[in-house]
């Protein structure tokens, strides 16, 4: 006889991420050499994002972190940048615990979220404001900060 598995969802807890609260999303780029995507915001702060992420605006998926430079039958391929709500500050940061996983609110109703996607790699890290500060999400779904 066969057993049915009935999968159980996670009891997430969202743990706020004050850090990048009223800062502004100043540039996005993909980094060819570390295949991360990172997010430059306002006060010197840097999101490196090595795990998937997406972009959801009126809760549709507006963008990939594979999208850039596909062209999905359209005129011309996809610029992340024109998608991404640069210029637009934050207005809520939030890690789900226990995951890892991170998603950031902007003004407009524009969420990013990024999946801590791996049991052993670190999925994304957040610098600054300062030399040593940071908040990464450990494999696993783990969460340092420099204050730990």
């Amino acid at each position: 006889m066969r057993r049915r598995l009935i999968a159980t969802p996670l009891a997430m807890q969202a743990v706020s991420l004050p850090e990048l609260k009223g800062k502004i999303l100043e540039s996005a780029r993909l980094d060819g050499e570390t295949e991360e995507w990172v997010f430059q915001f306002s006060g010197k702060i840097c999101l490196q994002a090595s795990a998937p992420w997406r972009l959801v605006v009126e809760n549709r998926i507006r963008l990939g972190w594979r999208d850039h430079g596909h062209r999905f039958g359209l005129a011309r391929p996809v610029d992340a940048s024109e998608r991404l709500p640069i210029g637009s500050s934050v207005t809520e940061a939030s890690i789900d615990d226990p995951t890892g996983d991170l998603s950031v609110g902007f003004v407009g109703g524009a969420i990013l979220e990024v999946f801590n996607d791996s049991c052993g790699y670190e999925g994304w890290i957040l610098n600054g404001p300062g030399a040593n500060t940071y908040v990464v999400a450990q494999g696993g779904g783990t969460i340092v900060r420099s204050s730990d």
